[in-house]
């Protein structure tokens, strides 16, 4: 690991997030929307987490926006026939807030936080 990485991971505490993503065709056109869905992993099997989405602009927008994400040598590009499936891919990220807040994951205000 880069030292700068692991500066990183010192700074930004990581949580490990279920990142699912997919293609819904819209309408006859057969056009492809693609879709990030995330939500924090549980450590039980039986807690279900929320689920946030992001919606991304076009195939170009998601490959921006996951490679940085990804261990090195993976490409998202790589998937996009999963992607495109009926099942779609998902991946176990380790993210830091910012990472999460770019795939749609905002965490829920408590009463003790402030706006």
């Amino acid at each position: 690991m880069s030292d700068a990485a692991q500066k990183r991971d010192h700074v930004c505490p990581r949580r490990r997030y279920e990142v699912h993503l997919l293609c819904i065709l819209e309408g006859d056109c057969e056009r492809c929307r693609y879709i990030a869905r995330i939500r924090p992993c549980a450590a039980r099997s039986g807690v279900h987490a929320e689920t946030r989405e992001r919606v991304f602009a076009d195939e170009c927008e998601l490959i921006a926006t996951m490679n940085p994400l990804l261990p090195r040598g993976s490409d998202v590009r790589d998937v996009f026939e999963h992607i495109e499936s009926p099942n779609g891919f998902f991946y176990l990220l380790h993210l830091d807030s910012e990472e999460a807040r770019q795939l749609g994951w905002q965490r829920e205000l408590s009463s003790g936080d402030r706006v």
